[in-house]
């Protein structure tokens, strides 16, 4: 039967497990857009035996209580075996599968990791470990295993996808989008990989090769809202505010609690300036996702325009809370409590703001200002300073842009 495993990778495998063989994964399921870009399954073809065709009744229970779920259970079982016969790769794997299942990220790798070493041959292990560093948010640590992986298995489309999407979390667009355009050459481009490739464009500031694969994609796939989304921002990118509006109210129809729709929707309807209609938006977004800080967030900068100071407040101080390294919500709150009249409340914001956007201007001046209102003038000098050291460096670009080489004009 299938495994009930973490999606494809890092499942339980039964007892008679070849030592040298692990089955070659399927190609990637089809990603999700998410705050930024999107979130994806890598896909396997492990299979799992029968629980009842396991000798070993310890291990046969084990098993059992992984497929009914009770991973507590079975993790439990895994380490009773391990106590007896601590060697066993396969049981340090499945009581990674386990503890993955639970969030235990931490002893998940470190299981993995054990079966790695003791049965090193399998390289597909290796990919168990990136599973548990990418699903616990260590997206650099992930990125390191599948690189090494992918050296020696370039053809595994799951792990290069889940690679792609490493990068991508890490704000490398361009490093996932060469690994997607690579699957896409060599003719492994379904609709996950197409889609992660169009999101890697989209961070990339390249709307128009996005909007392509865009098209490409909703001539088969037309009632996918989540592709109406994707779509959406490929607009708003490039400025289509109701090109944008027009993909997003389909994909609302297509499917109304898709929250991702509501917010993009809130978002263009607030660069258009219809603050009222964003908010309305931002309300459903919240309503279907109470747990998105984007939405929170473009709230509260909404409310605040509208002269709600004491919902913005509200809606701001949430996202910080859901996301702590949230910047321009430290910012905007700062902002807020200083006009306020409020300095030494404002403060810390503006301070953590500074630190987790150091090239953020407004941060540094605002701060600066702040501490110049609390009468602590050398301090305000040092982050002034840094405003005038940001400003002459986007200068001196923009002139060494308009300065470089020209293109001479063709003879006529």
């Amino acid at each position: 039967m299938a495994p009930p495993g973490f999606g494809p990778i890092g499942v339980p495998l039964h007892s008679n497990w070849p030592r040298a063989a692990w089955p070659a994964s399927a190609a990637g399921s089809p990603v999700i857009l998410g705050r930024i870009a999107l979130a994806c399954l890598a896909a396997g073809a492990m299979a799992l035996a029968e629980s009842a065709q396991i000798g070993d009744p310890a291990l046969r229970a084990a098993y059992e209580a992984y497929q009914s779920g009770e991973h507590e259970l079975a993790a439990s079982r895994f380490r009773e075996i391990l106590g007896r016969d601590p060697d066993n790769p396969r049981i340090h794997n499945d009581l990674g599968s386990s503890l993955l299942r639970l969030k235990r990220y931490e002893e998940a790798v470190e299981a993995f990791r054990r079966a790695s070493e003791l049965l090193p041959e399998v390289r597909e292990i290796r990919k168990n470990i990136a599973q548990a560093y990418f699903q616990w948010g260590r997206y650099d640590q992930a990125q390191r295993v599948l690189s090494e992986y992918v050296v020696a298995q370039p053809e595994d489309v799951a792990a290069r996808q889940l690679l792609a999407l490493s990068h991508m979390l890490q704000g490398q667009a361009e490093r996932a989008a060469g690994h997607l355009e690579r699957l896409w050459s060599a003719g492994n481009a379904d609709i996950g990989v197409l889609y992660a490739l169009s999101s890697a464009y989209l961070q990339m500031g390249d709307t128009a090769k996005a909007e392509a694969i865009l098209d490409e994609l909703l001539r088969s796939h037309q009632d996918s809202p989540q592709l109406q989304v994707l779509l959406a921002q490929a607009k708003e990118s490039g400025e289509d505010y109701q090109g944008a509006l027009v993909a997003l109210d389909r994909a609302i129809e297509l499917r109304p609690d898709t929250p991702m729709a509501h917010f993009y929707r809130g978002r263009v309807l607030w660069r258009l300036g219809d603050g009222e209609q964003a908010e309305t938006a931002f309300n459903k977004a919240i309503r279907m996702d109470p747990g998105h800080a984007e939405s929170y967030f473009f709230r509260g900068v909404v409310r605040a325009r509208l002269g709600r100071s004491e919902e913005a407040e509200g809606d701001l101080r949430r996202c910080m809370e859901i996301d702590p390294q949230h910047g321009l919500a430290h910012y905007h709150l700062g902002k807020m409590l200083s006009e306020r009249g409020s300095p030494r409340e404002a403060l810390p914001f503006l301070e953590l703001s500074v630190d987790l956007q150091p090239d953020h201007t407004e941060s540094h001046y605002l701060l600066g200002r702040t501490l110049l209102k609390l009468g602590r003038a050398d301090e305000a000098r040092e982050y002034l300073g840094v405003v005038r050291k940001i400003q002459d460096e986007e200068r001196r670009e923009l002139e060494e842009e308009l300065s470089g080489p020209r293109v001479p004009k063709p003879a006529e």
